[in-house]
């Protein structure tokens, strides 16, 4: 199941993931030919384009699973790609949602590896994860044979957190920290994020006024990035990093700095937190004063641990993402719902459930012209795994990456002219 299964008229065609597959001659070498593959992903029409482009390198679409995050699904890519074959997961909360997200998304894993262990004998043993915050990376260390042959692509931060933790076993090429993703995809991160905040306020501000203020946590190269376009609209920005060296750089570019999370803050304000972990946890809302609003701008519903807010006691009303009062009995995903919480200092709002705030169920929040840069560095990622004999983390390839930049400037030149 090749090409003729996944067209370039359904999904945005990408020029950039043409130039890798031509870099690494791979639509005649065929080099995912034999492997079965895992991916964790966001759901949206350039991740489409991605899975074709696997496609044309050799991958077996009917020995393919894909795990979707929910809050960032787009529902009419996660039919087109199952009508293809693929064994589509997409995991959502049943019921309560006062558990982590991620606890959902390991059940899923859990559940695609068994599929694998489990499958005809005649399945492939070679299996290929392109994987996204570590998941499925850290849970094949665990739950793999031993006879299973296996290649890793990761492409956060986070995740290249979690690999570098684990005994080597087998590859695990690094995209999550390479160059050409921190220094060209956090600007687009950054502004898809902020153009979605601001979104966000401007459709509930009969919920939430008028808030100029922004406190934010985290200063890596998304916060950075965060802050400045938030400055440049006009935005009072304050920022915390627990690094000094974080601190330091948000100094120097002229931001106030909080050196703690303990002194309460002089007026309401949005909190902006960018860590890709726990940042600000209910024990320190106690800083905030009442009508603040939490956004996340990181991963998952880390930021604000979330699930411990959502079900809580203090949960006044919910509303949806326009910011107007939903029924007690509303279904709604928590990723469609702001939740006003309240407490004896007061009260203040979740945006979005606590899930990040810049996907709203669209094809792509990111246009596929920028964001095929993130796409073409995990192709490849993949490309360069599926022929790497070193164990653990190693890095994309230096001279792929600078080739990679070039086209992708000389594209958007092009389009521009």
């Amino acid at each position: 199941m090749h090409d003729s299964h996944l067209s370039l008229k359904v999904f945005p065609r990408l020029p950039l993931l043409e130039y890798v597959e031509e870099l690494f001659d791979a639509k005649s070498s065929l080099p995912l030919a034999g492997f079965s593959v895992l991916c964790i992903q966001h759901l949206l029409a350039s991740t489409g384009s991605l899975i074709c482009s696997l496609s044309r390198c050799g991958a077996d679409l009917s020995q393919m699973q894909i795990i979707g995050k929910g809050y960032s699904t787009n529902s009419g890519v996660l039919d087109i790609l199952r009508e293809c074959g693929i064994r589509m997961l997409n995991p959502t909360f049943f019921g309560a949602a006062d558990e982590p997200y991620d606890a959902i998304l390991a059940e899923a894993v859990e559940s695609a590896f068994a599929y694998v262990r489990n499958g005809p004998c005649t399945a492939p043993r070679k299996l290929l994860l392109l994987d996204d915050g570590g998941h499925a990376i850290s849970r094949a260390h665990k739950l793999l044979p031993p006879d299973f042959t296996i290649m890793a692509v990761e492409q956060t931060t986070r995740g290249i957190r979690a690999a570098s933790a684990l005994a080597p076993r087998f590859p695990i090429i690094n995209v999550g920290r390479s160059r050409a993703k921190l220094h060209l995809e956090a600007p687009l991160i950054a502004a898809s994020m902020v153009d979605h905040l601001t979104r966000l306020l401007a459709s509930g501000r009969g919920l939430f006024g008028e808030v100029h203020e922004v406190f934010l946590i985290g200063y890596g190269v998304v916060g950075r990035a965060v802050a400045r376009r938030l400055r440049a609209l006009g935005y009072d920005v304050v920022v915390f990093d627990t690094a000094a060296e974080s601190r330091q750089a948000a100094a120097a570019d002229g931001f106030p700095i909080a050196t703690d999370l303990q002194t309460p803050l002089a007026r309401r304000c949005v909190v902006a937190a960018s860590t890709g972990g726990v940042s600000f946890p209910a024990g320190l809302h106690g800083i905030l004063r009442s009508g603040s609003v939490l956004a996340n701008m990181g991963s998952s519903d880390l930021e604000f641990a979330a699930w411990e807010l959502r079900d809580g006691q203090g949960v006044g009303t919910t509303y949806n993402v326009e910011g107007h009062e939903l029924a007690r009995d509303s279904r709604e995903a928590p990723w469609n719902r702001h939740y006003k919480l309240t407490a004896a200092a007061g009260y203040r709002y979740l945006l979005k459930g606590g899930f990040p705030v810049d996907f709203d169920g669209g094809a792509d929040p990111i246009p596929p012209s920028s964001i095929q840069l993130t796409r073409a560095l995990l192709l490849a990622g993949v490309l360069q795994a599926s022929s790497e004999m070193r164990s653990g983390v190693v890095q994309l390839d230096d001279n792929v990456q600078r080739l990679i930049i070039d086209q992708y400037i000389r594209l958007a030149s092009n389009n521009h002219n």
